[in-house]
């Protein structure tokens, strides 16, 4: 993985199915993580295999040893205007494509309002369906309590310079 470099991202379930895969470019890499861009315009397949253009400029930050990810969501003219996290595994690597896998439980932040929990209860049907452990759910709640403070004092970088 070098910078500069297009690579597939494919958000997963927890069993494994991809239900939004899409192009980034790789923006950087440390021993840490691996921070992604996407213009707007940029193609996001879902589930049903649709096509759907993003509306607005992403940057996504993956730690190696998080369980989350970020999005800085910037307007087409340049502005940030939303932080969203996903409670996330770690991203995986293989055949040149990385992959999390979402367990549904998200932080969002509206800029210039803090930072919000959401999705509460897609977490508590993913729990059920995909039977979390009470020790396994702990840990994401304690992800996202983390998520909440990032997000509320996050300092983005300016909007990405596209290839």
């Amino acid at each position: 993985m070098k910078i500069g470099e297009r690579i597939q991202v494919r958000a997963c379930k927890t069993d494994g199915t991809v239900y939004r895969s899409w192009q980034a470019t790789i923006e950087s890499v440390s021993t840490d993580s691996i921070v992604t861009i996407a213009p707007a315009g940029s193609s996001v397949f879902n589930i049903k295999g649709e096509d759907i253009p993003i509306r607005h400029h992403y940057r996504s930050y993956y730690w190696f040893d998080k369980n989350y990810n970020l999005l800085e969501i910037f307007e087409p003219e340049g502005e940030l205007f939303h932080i969203y996290i996903n409670i996330a595994s770690p991203p995986e690597f293989k055949d040149g494509i990385m992959s999390f896998k979402d367990h549904e439980l998200d932080v969002s932040r509206y800029l210039p309002k803090p930072a919000e929990l959401i999705d509460e209860d897609e977490f508590i049907e993913a729990a059920v369906k995909y039977q979390y452990s009470k020790e396994f759910q702990e840990k994401m709640y304690a992800a996202a309590e983390e998520a909440l403070e990032l997000a509320n004092h996050w300092q983005a970088k300016p909007i990405p310079v596209f290839p």
